[in-house]
């Protein structure tokens, strides 16, 4: 069995769960990125240097790397390559390559914030409040509903890219553009938490979910976090999960305020913090091989113990140049 991880980047420590999980039955990884010295690139069995999402023959590439590695299945990294692979799903099944994916209108949910607010509150789940119009935003800070500091941000952004915090109308009229691109939001005041989960793509049930508090955060990552066993959060994602209909890896932050957990977003794929909740036993690569053998995976959520902390550090890798690497007979550019 050979799964290709898509966009890999920096996600080194995920690759190696892959090529250890895949080694036990013969199989292996294959990672591929647009970027020749994306350090994922240079842990995995083989590698693939490919267009960015945006080329118009991206898809062409992937199915050429999959042909070529006769991968199984294939999973990407970063949520804005989710709707394209989704959108193409069908297409590589006639391959027998699985695409691990939620189906489109799952993906579109999640990673537009103002469908993912419509989608929570249509269902009665805490959200954080959001809105897309400039006038719904001066109405609620009339009424005192909302006060600044707000947060502005791109409605389908990532990574906590193009985030602003403004503190008054006069910053809020300078940078709001009423493209509909943007989404403003109340600064919550409250500790924020990280969920790592998995849904069976067999019996589509949700057989895992690990909670954590971040502690410090990098470039949107969870760099510190404490594994926390709390049956009310516990309740509240499975809840979403069950009305989501997502598959696979999913990964959901929260704040707690003074009186409830509410959810800021959700993301159909490995979240960067999900090592935390690999180390604690919450194996969600054995899962997916052995979903992909045709097999089921037990539920088993909430079995990990509160307190541990993962601390994440730095490692280096020398490239004598980009041409040369000592691997270079596996890291070719796909054409």
């Amino acid at each position: 069995m050979n799964i290709l991880l898509c966009s890999a980047g920096r996600r080194v420590k995920l690759v190696k769960y892959f090529k250890e999980e895949l080694k036990k039955i013969g199989g292996k990884v294959v990672a591929a990125d647009c970027d020749p010295s994306a350090p994922a690139l240079y842990l995995a069995d083989s590698a693939e240097i490919v267009p960015r999402i945006t080329h118009p023959e991206y898809i062409q590439h992937i199915k050429q790397v999959c042909k070529k590695h006769k991968i199984n299945a294939v999973l990407s990294l970063i949520d804005p390559e989710l709707s394209l692979l989704a959108e193409n799903k069908i297409e590589f099944e006639k391959e027998n390559i699985n695409i691990i994916v939620s189906n489109k209108d799952v993906v579109n949910i999640c990673f537009d914030k103002f469908l993912t607010y419509t989608f929570l509150t249509s269902h009665n789940l805490p959200a954080v409040p959001t809105y897309v119009k400039i006038d719904d935003i001066l109405s609620e800070i009339e009424k005192n509903q909302i006060q600044f500091p707000l947060i502005i941000k791109p409605r389908t952004g990532s990574a906590s890219l193009g985030i602003s915090i403004i503190h008054s109308l006069e910053e809020l009229h300078a940078l709001w553009k009423d493209t509909g691109e943007l989404i403003a939001q109340p600064f919550i005041v409250g500790d924020e938490y990280g969920v790592d989960c998995y849904v069976d793509f067999i019996n589509y049930k949700t057989t895992n979910i690990f909670c954590k508090k971040k502690i410090k955060m990098r470039a949107g990552e969870t760099d510190k976090s404490i594994a926390v066993n709390d049956p009310e959060l516990l309740h509240l994602i499975e809840k979403t999960l069950n009305e989501l209909k997502a598959i696979g890896p999913v990964d959901i932050d929260c704040f707690k305020t003074d009186s409830e957990y509410i959810i800021s977003e959700i993301n159909p794929r490995f979240g960067g913090g999900y090592l935390h909740a690999h180390e604690e036993g919450q194996n969600f690569v054995k899962n997916i091989v052995n979903n992909l053998a045709g097999m089921c995976n037990s539920v088993d959520i909430g079995n990990y113990s509160d307190g541990s902390v993962m601390i994440k550090f730095d490692d280096v890798l020398i490239l004598r140049g980009i041409d040369q690497v000592p691997f270079h007979h596996h890291l070719q550019k796909s054409v």
